[in-house]
């Protein structure tokens, strides 16, 4: 075969988003994480986070 596709592995991240600060945190994704839902509270306010993002970073 002249071209070999390799698989690249993802390690899945979910930005949280506080709407008070606008402070955001990263983390690793779980199951049952969707966007706009809440999520923990805000480590500066004390607020309830929304999820703003997911998304997949390649393994190195």
């Amino acid at each position: 075969m002249i071209f070999s596709k390799k698989e690249k592995q993802l390690v899945a991240y979910t930005i949280e988003k506080c709407p008070l600060c606008k402070k955001e945190s990263k983390r690793e994704f779980k199951q049952g994480d969707c966007l706009f839902v809440e999520s923990s509270k805000c480590v500066s306010c004390n607020i309830t986070m929304n999820i703003a993002k997911i998304f997949g970073e390649p393994i190195e």
